[in-house]
Parts: C-alpha cells; structure tokens; sequence
C-alpha cells in the first residue's frame, strides 16, 4: 500500500511537472510569435516607407526633366503619366494662346493628329465585335462605289497595307475652294472621282497612309447609319466620361471653344482653321491629357472592347523578324528583347504633336500633348528609363 502512495504521489508529480513546462513552453511561443510579428509589420512599414520615397523621388524626377523640357527647350503643352492605374505625374505648360496668353491648363483641348488612328480602329472593332462587319471582306461591300481592286479588305485598311495613295496630297492640290471645311462625304466623292494611281498592289507591303483611316470612318458612317463623330460620342466618349474630347464638326468645336488650344508652328505661327480638319478618321479627333488618360483605363481595361477582340489590335502585321518595329490596329507596335511589347502611337497635324505610349509589362501610360511643333520633347529617353520602358525610344 505504501509502495502504491509512493508511486501516485510520483506519478501526480510528473503530471504536474510535465503541465508546467508545456504551458511554459507555449508562453515561450507566444511571446516568440509576438516578435516574429512585430519584425514583420516593421518589415512591411520600412518597405512601404522606401516605396513612398520612391514614389515620391520619381514624381519629383519626371517633373524636373519636363520642367526641363519647358524651360530649355521651349515645350508648350500638357503631359500626365500614369503607373497601374494610378496618375502618377500631371502637369501644363505654357500657353494655349500665346496672343492672349491664356495659361495652359490640363484639361485644355488639342487635335490629336495621328493619335485619333486608334479611336477609328476601336469604332471598327467594336462593329467586328457586334457582328456588323468582318475585317477580311471587301471594303467594297460597304462602299460601293469604290473604284479600287475589289480585293482591298478592311484589315488592309487598319494594317496601311492597301496601296492606296495618300488622300491629303490629291486634295491639297486640287480642291480649288478651301474656304469652307470639306465633310467626310465631301472627301469621299472627290476621291472616288480623281481616283489617284495607287502606291502598291494590296497586301504587298505595309505604306503609312492617311487614307486607310479616312476610308474606315466611311465604314463605319455606313454601317451605323450615323455621322462618325456622332458614333463615336454615342459608343466611346460619353460612356467612358470623356467630357473634353470629341471627333471635329462645326457645333462640337464651338461647344468647346474655350478650352481649344491654338496650334502654332516652331516661328509660332498660328494655324488657323483648314478644310482638311473636318475629314475624320485618320486625325481631327480633339481631347485632353486628362481624358486620353480615361480612355486608356477604359480600353485596356477591356469596359467597352471585349479583351478577345482588343488583343488583335497589337498583333504584328509586319514580318517583325526584320525590325523592332511593327504596326497593329492603330497602334504603332515596338518589340522589346525581352519579349514584351510597346504599344505607342505619334502624330503631327498644323501646328500640333501629339505622343501615346503603353507599355503592358509595367501597366505604364506617358501622354504628351503639344500645340507648339519645336521638336522641343523628341528625346525623351530620360522619362522612358524612370518609367523602365526598356529599349523603346522615340527619335
């Protein structure tokens, strides 16, 4: 019996023992948890600290070199940039008017020259996209008075692939009134009956040309039975909320008067009011930095253009094993060695030069607007590299 005692008092004792050490044991981990977390939240503050410095230091970075821009070289317009959705640098520079000396503000309204090619190939894609028309068919289908080979297809006319010759040097030297703006249906008519001789034979080689873009407004005038700037109203710029931006007509251009820039030569010479503005589709498409900016989230956020349609918008339609460089639906495309793709687009017209760049791999958008034709932001390779767009370089 005494052995027994002996043996329970050892065995309540063991208990005891072995129950202390566990609950010390689980102070022990607690407490090492405890530090465990607060290294980690210290962690995460000091990285999110030396991401808002960076952040900071790069925002200060790109308003020095475009304060730069300014000053030096005489860069009169607007620019905002964009990082993952966010706008991460917006400013104005110069004048709108420089015979009022109006200051330029970011909202105020520039023509956006060849940049408007990528509106004209949404409005086409978004009719692909309802069914409306295919891109392998015969723009002769919805124009049917035509007067070039029947094979000549809506892809053709997104791709400058075509041949055909260049709209704007017929008119320019055989429109005898130029007093009054020359409409889409104007245009169309006159063409259709000089007929100019062709560049190429179609689908022979990709030609950089104004007409495939004016030719595709048509199209689209046609198959939505509306004016092109009314479409693109409707379909595009009051959905997306785009408040400064329309394609030119006369009451549209005087609803907006006041936030009209002025486009001026490198002498500044203003360019007033020329009858080849109205003619839609290729250029004559006006906006913002600020709206520019609510397209781009729009269109690549897929809201309006399904992403199944959009992708073949940067999809090459030159052999890219013979350069960097390449065009889409559009967009100007540049191949980086790494593999990934800058979608960019330039443009000149009368007194105007416009820049759109994006670059997918970092969700990067730059947007410079310039009413002042100086050259004066050709070389932005400084900006490129704070923004790590690899490689691509605008000259």
């Amino acid at each position: 019996m005494h052995r027994l005692k002996q043996l329970t008092l050892l065995t309540a004792f063991s208990l005891f023992t072995y129950g202390c050490v566990e609950v010390h044991s689980e102070g022990n981990q607690q407490h090492n948890l405890t530090k465990d977390s607060h290294a980690i939240n210290k962690e995460d503050s000091l990285k999110a600290a030396a991401e808002a410095h960076a952040l900071e230091l790069k925002k200060s970075n790109l308003d020095s070199i475009f304060q730069h821009i300014h000053q030096y070289r005489r860069f009169n317009g607007t620019v905002l940039v964009s990082q993952k959705g966010d706008v991460l640098y917006k400013n104005a520079f110069g004048y709108k008017d420089f015979s009022s000396r109006a200051k330029m503000e970011s909202h105020d309204i520039f023509q956006l020259a060849s940049v408007s090619k990528q509106f004209t190939a949404m409005a086409i894609m978004l009719l692909k996209q309802r069914g409306q028309l295919d891109y392998d068919e015969s723009v002769k289908k919805y124009l049917p008075d035509f007067p070039y080979d029947e094979s000549i297809t809506i892809r053709q006319l997104l791709t400058h692939r075509s041949g055909l010759p260049n709209y704007i040097y017929v008119a320019d030297k055989k429109v005898d009134d130029q007093r009054e703006p020359t409409t889409n249906e104007d245009m169309l008519k006159f063409f259709f009956e000089e007929k100019p001789n062709i560049y190429g034979q179609p689908d022979g080689r990709f030609d950089y040309n104004n007409s495939n873009y004016f030719l595709l407004s048509c199209i689209v005038e046609h198959v939505a039975d509306k004016p092109f700037w009314q479409f693109m109203n409707e379909e595009f710029f009051e959905p997306i909320g785009m408040e400064n931006t329309f394609a030119w007509n006369e009451k549209q251009a005087e609803t907006h008067q006041d936030k009209l820039t002025t486009g001026y030569s490198g002498r500044r010479k203003a360019f007033h009011s020329y009858f080849l503005d109205s003619v839609l589709g290729d250029k004559s498409i006006y906006s913002s930095a600020e709206d520019l900016y609510k397209w781009d989230q729009a269109i690549f956020g897929y809201q309006i253009i399904k992403k199944e349609i959009l992708e073949e918008a940067f999809e090459d339609s030159i052999d890219k094993t013979k350069s960097q460089r390449n065009y889409g639906f559009g967009y100007r495309l540049f191949h980086c060695s790494d593999g990934t793709k800058v979608i960019w687009h330039s443009g000149w017209w009368r007194g105007y030069a416009t820049l759109f760049v994006h670059y997918p791999a970092n969700e990067t958008t730059l947007i410079v607007l310039s009413n002042y034709v100086n050259k004066s932001y050709l070389n932005l390779n400084s900006v490129l590299d704070l923004l790590e767009i690899p490689e691509f370089k605008r000259v």
